[in-house]
């Protein structure tokens, strides 16, 4: 089957679903299931070279035979969107021709990806993304380029995934276990782990540290190799994210306070009001910190002055591509997609969702 997108067309052709779960320290074992899924493909579009050829004969001069051009490969950008409940991964382009017509469309995805269990918070690497499973104690891999999905038991409650610094390796927030895990990016297998005071809830990555929020605890954890800092922060720091300028930004469990909290200094101070329920961070790509409203329904920027746009009930996690800002709001079951302050597409998926990534997909 073909559909048309950015860049010529894209195939979507079924493939062949890899899933394996195994228990916390034995080695993960395959299984082939048939497929309930398609998956992009790109489509080749190198063009055959020249195979006529001519006789010279003496005293004559001929043509130099055409050079052949190739179609090298453009990676694309593509948002990858939670479905908790429905226990799927949506899969949607926010450079799609519909933005064109002006207005807000309406945004089919591109594709879905079923899941063997609930994805929670996502993250991307390439055209891999990676889920959660708190509720399964599982860490799930889905190769979006070759419908490739490796699902491992990884912990007791996995809830937070990024990538560390170091290639080929990403850091997993384990809640029940209260532990910091490093994990195997190709095979999920856990080659590492930090014992914490309390449950990790939230993960942010500096080229230094791992900077994690407890939860029960007002301080933040700053986890470099084996060595662990609490910093006390004077409120109770729920999600984080790190600006530009090295400033910590937290939200605080069922609470109106925004926080910043400078490491170098070790003070808190509150950030401009105009949230509900401050939740989930995203960083646009002129530093502007934005946070997800979600005892309200908007997301809010904070930059010269703080900016504000409605997008429905209890929004979860932001991502940027590039400056559209991609938002999973749970209560309505939409993607909403934000250019400009103005909100230019709606995707409606299905209510529940949560984690937002990004991936990249090459297209020809």
């Amino acid at each position: 089957m073909r559909l048309t997108s950015r860049l010529g067309t894209l195939t979507l052709s079924v493939a062949v679903v890899a899933v394996a779960c195994t228990s916390p320290g034995s080695s993960p074992t395959t299984d082939t299931q048939p497929a309930s899924f398609t998956t992009l493909r790109e489509v080749p579009t190198t063009s055959a070279p020249d195979t006529t050829s001519t006789t010279q004969a003496r005293g004559t001069t001929t043509e130099p035979p055409a050079e052949t051009t190739s179609t090298a490969p453009q990676l694309l950008e593509y948002a990858v969107v939670a479905e908790e409940r429905a226990r799927r991964l949506a899969i949607i382009d926010p450079a799609s021709p519909c933005l064109d017509d002006g207005g807000t469309c309406d945004l089919a995805p591109i594709l879905t990806i079923e899941l063997p269990e609930s994805p929670h918070n996502l993250t991307g690497i390439g055209s891999v993304v990676y889920a959660t499973h708190p509720s399964a104690g599982s860490v799930s891999r889905v190769d979006i380029a070759t419908g490739e999905i490796l699902t491992v038991s990884v912990g007791i409650e996995p809830h937070d995934i990024e990538p560390s610094t170091t290639p080929g390796a990403l850091f997993v927030a384990d809640e029940a276990g209260r532990t910091l895990l490093t994990v195997d990016a190709e095979t999920l297998e856990v080659i590492g782990a930090v014992d914490l005071p309390a449950e990790p809830h939230d993960l942010a990555i500096t080229k230094d540290a791992v900077w994690v929020t407890l939860i029960g605890r007002s301080e933040l954890a700053r986890v470099s190799g084996n060595q662990i800092d609490l910093l006390t922060t004077g409120g109770s720091p729920h999600d984080l994210i790190v600006d530009q300028d090295g400033l910590i930004w937290f939200s605080n469990w069922d609470s109106d306070i925004l926080n910043t909290f400078d490491p170098t200094a070790g003070r808190t101070a509150e950030a401009p009001a105009g949230v509900i329920e401050p939740h989930h961070f995203a960083i646009a790509p002129d530093g502007t910190v934005w946070v997800s409203d979600n005892g309200g329904s908007t997301i809010v920027g904070f930059a010269a002055r703080p900016v504000t746009v409605e997008v429905g009930s209890v929004p979860h996690h932001i991502a940027f591509i590039g400056d559209t800002i991609v938002v999973a709001v749970s209560g309505t079951g939409q993607a909403i997609l934000v250019q400009s302050e103005n909100i230019v597409a709606r995707s409606q998926l299905t209510t529940g969702l949560h984690g937002v990534a990004v991936v990249e997909l090459a297209v020809k």
